[in-house]
């Protein structure tokens, strides 16, 4: 069933009629939270710099890791790809610092190059695109934001220094992270940081090793951060992070028959400008970002070379006030980016159309209202955009996309919310190892459009079930449709760019209990997603798209130790055997892991922290279900026992 809803004020109760006949089909759930505040009312996940501290992350898959509704697939870093409800990071808007990563240079790795040591915190957006997520925003949106130098500074501090250095038992690895920062006056914040990583080829549960898994990462970071002055905040950075090795060509697939072995550079660089002025009177709060990235894949023995670059920018003001009782929070702003991705060999040109070009120009508006128990978001954003295929000639037109987000608080304890949203990329560029030969756009190609529709509640006690004890639960049903989605048949002679007649689905349903009491946390999450391709079947592994993966339950638990400075950690993973497959295809088996953490601050150091980390405790052989799976049933294997071992010392 697919339903088409444009008008705003029907929006809200077509999501939720929508997401309740939805029940019989699917029952999920998840470790999200609903966040409620005068100027954001959203669905997301948020990982903080502690968490990946504790859990010695070491790349996507790690970061996400305790999160049912976020799959990360591929095994090595180079092959990883996020898969947010199913759908895969090549329909997500995901930024850094605000920059877009728009880059999609090839189909058998990934394109997002983040080192988690970097990060101040993770931000998944799962729920109904808003006017102000940006453009492109199919499926969510993936926002990682790097530390200050204020954030490693002590209290009274004005210079400083992080050292830390780590092992990992798997990959035989070895790691390590510098990092110089100072603040000039009471205002300027100075940061430089490096880290380093070294990898074998990687053992997988049960014995034996996943070849052509060794690599090099490195990251790189300068940032400069002016705060308070005048009211106004100023960051600028420059960050690169690079990932290089002897990887099979489609690193991801390593059962693949047609592999061999081939030296590879992955590399990214992005610079960023953040402005901020908020004088505090309520018609000014204005946010601006500048930005530049290039990601590049070499293949150095072929001297083929794949390369993204992007400049944007988007400005943005909130105007906070009140109409009668009911407050307002009402961002207006504009976005714009120009992308241009090459494919080039040592020779020189790789074809005659081995450039594309895309363009958007945004404008939006986004109203997050309050009277008393009751908060609703209205919004649009139209996109006007462009795409340049080089000889086969260019796409452009413009497209409104409007959503509405309800959320009341229906007693103390306990809020409901709906919404409906949609999202348009009209402006896509192809893969780029891909482009050069001749190539033909299909007759009326239509911008992708995503609708999302979302229902849910969150509840919360204090003293629910002891003294002092906090307790909550969480359910969201969620149904997201991709019409018109654009694909690339490169079997044709020549090539065609098209839309698929159908739509891509995802539907399911995302739950989450919590309770704690004292230093202990413990959280469960459940999640099931359902996903259906173009032609309405069970969608399998489809790159550029998604994957389809079994119910996944975690469960997560944490405990401080008061007056020891000690923090235990143990999470479970669970994901269920995928049964929901064409007829033909391979299904799934499931799997358990069990992953252990603990971290201590000596009393007597409180400089010093050490770090024990031991993911998948029992050795357990096993592939992530948003591996890509081989018709012979084969993808890529997991680490085996992985024990980490990691120290950091401020001065």
């Amino acid at each position: 069933m697919h339903l088409r809803l444009h008008p705003l004020t029907a929006a809200v109760l077509s999501a939720s009629a929508l997401t309740l006949g939805a029940t019989s089909h699917a029952l999920a759930g998840d470790m999200s939270t609903l966040v409620v505040s005068e100027d954001r009312l959203e669905q997301n996940v948020v990982i903080s710099a502690e968490e990946i501290e504790e859990r010695q992350a070491r790349d996507l898959e790690d970061l996400f890791r305790a999160e049912p509704g976020v799959s990360v697939g591929g095994g090595i870093a180079i092959g990883q790809k996020v898969y947010v409800r199913g759908l895969e990071d090549t329909n997500l808007n995901v930024t850094i610092d605000g920059a877009r990563q728009g880059g999609y240079l090839f189909h058998h790795t990934g394109r997002l190059t983040i080192d988690p040591a970097l990060l101040k915190q993770a931000e998944v957006d799962t729920g109904p695109a808003t006017a102000d997520d940006g453009p492109g925003a199919l499926g969510g949106s993936l926002r990682f934001e790097t530390k200050d130098a204020q954030d490693l500074l002590k209290p009274g501090q004005d210079m400083g220094a992080r050292v830390s250095v780590g092992t990992e038992s798997a990959a035989d690895a070895t790691s390590g992270t510098t990092a110089f920062y100072g603040r000039l006056g009471e205002n300027l914040g100075l940061m430089g940081y490096v880290s380093g990583r070294n990898s074998d080829d990687y053992e997988v549960g049960g014995g034996g090793e996943q070849e052509q898994t060794a690599g090099q990462q490195r990251g790189y970071l300068l940032k400069m951060s002016l705060l308070d002055v005048n009211d106004q905040d100023l960051r600028i950075s420059a960050e690169r992070t690079t990932d290089h090795g002897t990887y099979f060509t489609r690193p991801h697939m390593p059962s693949f028959s047609s592999q061999q072995p081939t030296y590879q550079e992955m590399e990214r660089e992005t610079f960023t400008l953040n402005h901020a002025w908020h004088p505090g009177n309520g018609l000014i709060d204005t946010k601006t970002t500048l930005y530049h990235t290039t990601q590049e894949l070499d293949r150095v023995e072929s001297g083929s070379t794949s390369r993204s670059r992007e400049f944007g920018a988007d400005v943005r003001n909130t105007f906070r006030l009140k109409t009668g009782d009911v407050a307002h929070a009402l961002t207006t702003g504009v976005d714009f980016y120009d992308q241009d991705t090459r494919r080039s060999d040592d020779a020189g040109s790789s074809g005659p159309n081995n450039e594309d070009t895309s363009r958007n120009l945004g404008v939006y508006a986004q109203n997050r209202m309050t009277l008393g128990p009751w908060a609703l978001s209205v919004g649009a954003r139209l996109d006007d955009y462009d795409s340049d295929y080089g000889e086969a000639g260019s796409v452009s037109g413009s497209e409104v996309s409007p959503n509405a987000i309800l959320s009341v608080d229906a007693t103390d304890n306990l809020t409901l919310h709906a919404g409906y949203g949609e999202a348009i990329r009209g402006a896509k560029a192809r893969e780029v190892i891909l482009i050069g030969d001749d190539v033909t756009i299909a007759e009326g190609l239509e911008p992708e459009r995503a609708r999302q529709r979302e229902i849910g509640l969150d509840w919360h006690q204090q003293d629910a079930l002891t003294q002092g004890d906090r307790l909550g639960f969480a359910l969201t049903g969620f149904h997201t449709d991709i019409e018109n989605y654009q694909a690339y048949d490169r079997g044709s002679d020549p090539a065609v760019l098209y839309n698929l007649d159908g739509d891509v689905e995802s539907r399911g349903y995302e739950a989450s209990l919590n309770w704690g009491v004292g230093g202990y946390d413990t959280r469960l999450g459940y999640a099931k997603v359902v996903m259906k391709n173009s032609d309405g079947d069970p969608l399998g592994d489809e790159m550029n798209i998604g994957a389809s993966t079994g119910d996944k339950w975690t469960w997560d638990h944490q405990y401080r130790l008061p007056h020891h400075d000690i923090t235990l950690g143990y999470t479970l993973n669970a994901v269920e055997r995928l049964e929901r497959v064409t007829q033909g295809d391979e299904e799934k088996p499931g799997y358990v892991t069990h992953d252990i953490r603990a971290q201590w601050t000596p009393a007597a150091w409180q400089d010093l922290t050490l770090t024990l980390a031991v993911n998948n405790l029992f050795d357990k052989r096993y592939s992530d279900h948003s591996s890509y799976l081989l018709s012979s049933g084969d993808s890529m294997l997991e680490p085996g026992r992985d024990i980490r071992l990691g120290a950091s010392y401020r001065f």
